[in-house]
């Protein structure tokens, strides 16, 4: 440590030393640039400045004209700039001021030049002349102060050069003296550290292919070296271990499969018998409704609608019946419900209002048996039969994206916040003591257990306005 140490600050001195040069002079250069900057862009400035008058001047263009009073104010700046960064010597000092007073005599001799354009030929030849040997007078003294600038970074770099040389030979020495140091420690260093390193490699070879036996390996150090040796003997101990009792575990590991395989089995059981009890509930109180409808209908009419009402209900039956299929498409569900409408629209004429909106091939998408169904009974019982004046009831069926979504849409009396509160938190008091059919609380359970909880539930409410029941499935019904 106190090697390295030596070493990082020998560098970080050198480093030192050598940055804090190398930026002074970069300082120096670019103050040196700055000065010849500020003199070209004011030399530039008046270039195109007396360019746009001489435009103006051959071509009477009023744009050039506006571009010379525009280019005014630059110009000044700039030379503010050559007389704050160039003024460094006597020399330089009359220049830049025969600068100042030229550009002073130039602007009047321009405005005497532009008053006399439309007058007198002869007055407006003599200001223009005139004009021209002052803009002749500012070149030659930017010439002469580009040069007086030049010489002076000559002398700059002449000073600096040497300096440069003192550095560079400062750091070659260091850098051959921090160099020398490596070379004595790195032979001590590869002697002491990589040799057990080589060695631990070897047996790790052995081990690799096998062989756990022989002596362990030691090294007469307390280091890092020592710890990783005395880490290495553990871990092939360890190892030697491990691979004995492997026979032992793998017989474990078999059996444990074979349980794992039956607890599966078992799991897959219990949830096909909670489908079914969960299918198998039915209401009576629809069936006595029904019935009674049918009762009063056959007082009324001798045959058409007493036959269609049975042929509904026995369609009904033999959906509801069918239990080998606990999983049924979209259309057949679509079909059971206009069956089932049916029968409600006879009993509750034109109170009610039912209609079905389907976008979509309704024979390819899968869901459980009765799961539309009881939601449309509970908005018929609960939203629609309270009131006098009746409702509407619109189921909706579309694709949104990778989702099919279906809603069960009601004008009826809503649902109380407690209630769906309720719903939501699996309360099987919830419409289970009621003769509602199988209840919204089953549904969610049965949809749970057919899509494995990839499918969402969703009830909103407004009491006195109605209730919407929104179910997400996946695209890929294939449950």
């Amino acid at each position: 440590m106190l090697f390295f140490s030596l070493i990082i600050a020998c560098i970080s001195l050198l480093n030192l030393y050598t940055l804090f040069n190398a930026f002074n002079y970069l300082k120096i250069y670019e103050q040196d640039l700055i000065k010849n900057t500020v003199i070209h862009n004011l030399q530039t400035s008046i270039i195109e400045n007396n360019s746009n008058f001489e435009n103006y001047i051959m071509y009477s263009d009023e744009n050039a004209l506006n571009q010379f009073n525009d280019k005014v104010p630059e110009i000044w700046s700039n030379w503010k700039l050559v007389q704050e960064t160039s003024n460094t010597n006597s020399d330089a000092y009359f220049q830049i001021y025969a600068i100042r007073y030229a550009l002073l005599a130039y602007m009047e001799s321009i405005d005497k030049t532009q008053k006399s354009m439309d007058k007198d030929e002869n007055s407006f030849i003599n200001n223009l002349l005139k004009t021209r040997r002052i803009n002749g007078y500012i070149d030659n003294y930017l010439k002469e102060l580009v040069h007086i600038r030049l010489e002076e970074g000559s002398q700059l770099y002449s000073l600096q050069i040497g300096k440069v040389i003192k550095i560079r030979m400062v750091s070659f020495i260091g850098i051959i003296f921090i160099s020398i140091l490596f070379m004595i420690f790195g032979t001590y260093f590869s002697e002491s550290v990589t040799k057990p390193i080589r060695e631990l490699a070897d047996r790790s070879l052995k081990m690799a292919e096998g062989e756990f036996t022989g002596n362990l390996f030691n090294v007469p150090y307390r280091d890092e070296i020592g710890v990783l040796t005395t880490s290495f003997n553990k871990m092939r101990t360890n190892i030697h271990e491990m691979v004995q009792s492997l026979e032992d575990k793998v017989e474990i590991e078999k059996r444990l499969r074979e349980d794992e395989l039956k607890i599966a089995d078992m799991n897959q059981s219990l949830k096909e018998a909670q489908f079914l009890s969960l299918q198998s509930q039915i209401s009576p109180h629809f069936l006595f409704n029904t019935l009674n409808t049918i009762a009063r209908t056959s007082m009324f009419e001798k045959a058409p609608n007493t036959v269609k009402l049975i042929e509904s209900l026995s369609n009904i039956f033999r959906y509801t019946l069918n239990r080998q299929n606990r999983i049924v498409t979209l259309s057949e569900e679509i079909d059971i419900l206009n069956e089932y409408m049916h029968i409600q629209k006879i009993r509750y004429g034109d109170r009610l209002t039912f209609r079905i909106d389907c976008d979509l091939d309704s024979s390819e998408i899968q869901i459980p048996i009765f799961t539309i169904q009881p939601l449309i009974e509970n908005a018929l019982k609960y939203g629609i039969e309270p009131r006098e004046e009746g409702g509407e009831i619109l189921f909706k069926a579309e694709r949104i994206e990778n989702k099919v979504r279906l809603t069960i849409s009601d004008t009826g009396a809503g649902i109380p916040v407690e209630e769906i509160e309720r719903i939501f938190f699996n309360d099987d008091r919830i419409l289970s003591d009621q003769s509602t059919g199988i209840g919204i609380t089953n549904v969610r359970r049965r949809l749970s257990l057919a899509f494995q909880e990839k499918e969402s539930f969703d009830i909103r409410s407004i009491p006195g306005e109605g209730t919407t029941v929104i179910i997400t499935i996946p695209g890929d019904t294939s449950v």
